[in-house]
């Protein structure tokens, strides 16, 4: 009798063993036909990635599983997952977390072949791999209400051979204010992106490492043009609530009662089908001195400790192939951030021409910033607080001097991007 039970034990020891074989292989197989794919989007990108994603699906059987997560929550919810080691096999950020580091996979075989813009693309600086790719480039740019422009007959820039100066594009917006009635001349965006434009424009270095590398500090052209922009924003010209308060720029703009609005080139689909009531146009960009710009963008990234790393590099290499990264291009409305791609921008390809020519005349700054943050926070730092955009509105608020600003900005960089957490 206790040989037959040993012996039924055993087998069923077996069958328990090869059940749970069979169960993590059924697993591996469904692992290896789904990549987990974190983002955080609007409508048209967040389209535009779900387009992608089931053209894949069709042409290869494997499923990208898009997860939309709010912006605000996006860094959290993957330092959680990178913590627990059960991180998405591919995501797309604004920006990299310190703690991801080790987690990363090289995407160096994609950047190379594809000539992802370098100044976008994230390389480790211990490993040299290549951490993160650009998944789009934005950049500055400058929109008029056509309307009111021709309401006031005033003229604006339609080629390079007229750009304004920002003396002179201050008097135009203020003649457009007085002839056609619009309640604003100007609203820019309250961002540190839409500050460091200006400053470059200005000649400005805006705030960079001196050449001992100890401390960041600012100079004269930059601290003109922010005196100048707080002046701006005297509640005639710009409205301090947009700064201050936290009223939406681009809906003031939509509203039909501002006459220029500096963002950014990713406002060309929202405004091509929200605008009715008006006609509107992008420009060049006003100069002091330089012209110049911001330029930013969004990263693609893949994590090794996914449930299919293998499967979400391989998603990726397919999206850079030209013909995909243009199609998602085409959907999103992307300007391209890859070398020698034509994007088929239709009825807005003059748009999308004068902000690429912006790009092309902008200086080696443009990415800078950009670039160094990023890397900042991958070497341990913690990054920008967000004090230079804050302090700019108590200045703007009068609640401190712009001499205190400007200290608490350098401060800001210097812990920011020099003392490690």
């Amino acid at each position: 009798m206790k040989k037959i039970i040993l012996g039924s034990l055993s087998l069923i020891l077996i069958g328990l063993g090869l059940s749970a074989c069979s169960s993590r292989e059924a697993q591996s197989k469904t692992d290896d036909k789904i990549v987990t794919f974190y983002l955080s989007g609007d409508k048209s990108e967040g389209n535009a990635y779900t387009k992608m994603a089931k053209k894949y699906e069709k042409e290869t059987g494997i499923i990208v599983k898009i997860t939309d997560v709010p912006y605000s929550d996006l860094t959290t919810k993957i330092d959680k997952a990178v913590q627990a080691k059960d991180e998405p096999d591919i995501a797309r950020v604004s920006g990299v977390g310190s703690t991801w580091r080790n987690s990363l996979q090289d995407l160096s075989t994609i950047a190379k072949k594809v000539k992802t813009n370098t100044d976008l693309t994230i390389i480790d600086e211990k490993t040299k791999e290549v951490t993160a790719i650009p998944s789009d480039l934005t950049s500055n740019a400058l929109f008029i209400n056509k309307t009111l422009f021709d309401k006031a007959d005033v003229d604006y820039p339609t080629s390079e051979k007229n750009i304004w100066t920002w003396n002179e594009f201050i008097k135009s917006v203020k003649q457009v204010q007085n002839k056609a009635d619009a309640r604003y001349g100007l609203v820019v965006d309250p961002s540190d992106q839409r500050l460091r434009t200006i400053t470059y424009q200005f000649g400005g270095q805006d705030f960079q490492l001196n050449k001992a590398g100890t401390a960041y500090k600012t100079d004269d052209a930059t601290v003109q043009a922010l005196s100048s922009f707080v002046d701006w924003n005297d509640n005639k010209l710009m409205p301090k609530t947009v700064w201050t308060s936290g009223e939406d720029p681009s809906a003031m703009f939509k509203s039909g009662q501002v006459a220029a609005y500096l963002s950014g080139s990713w406002q060309i689909k929202d405004f091509t089908t929200n605008i009715k009531s008006f006609d509107w146009a992008t420009t060049y960009m006003p100069y002091q001195k330089n012209r110049d710009t911001n330029l930013g963008g969004n990263y693609l990234l893949a994590f090794k400790n996914g449930h299919n790393p293998k499967g979400g590099q391989a998603f990726l290499k397919w999206l850079y192939q030209p013909k995909n990264y243009q199609q998602l291009c085409e959907y999103a409305g992307y300007l391209p951030a890859v070398e020698n791609m034509s994007i088929n921008y239709g009825k807005n390809k003059d748009d999308y021409k004068i902000i690429q020519n912006e790009i092309k005349s902008a200086s080696d700054m443009a990415g800078y910033q950009t670039q160094q943050g990023v890397k900042a926070t991958m070497a341990g730092h913690k990054g920008l607080s967000g004090a230079y955009k804050d302090s700019i509105a108590n200045v703007i608020n009068g609640q401190e001097s712009l001499k205190s600003a400007i200290k608490k900005i350098e401060k800001d960089y210097n812990d920011g991007f020099l003392t490690t957490e």
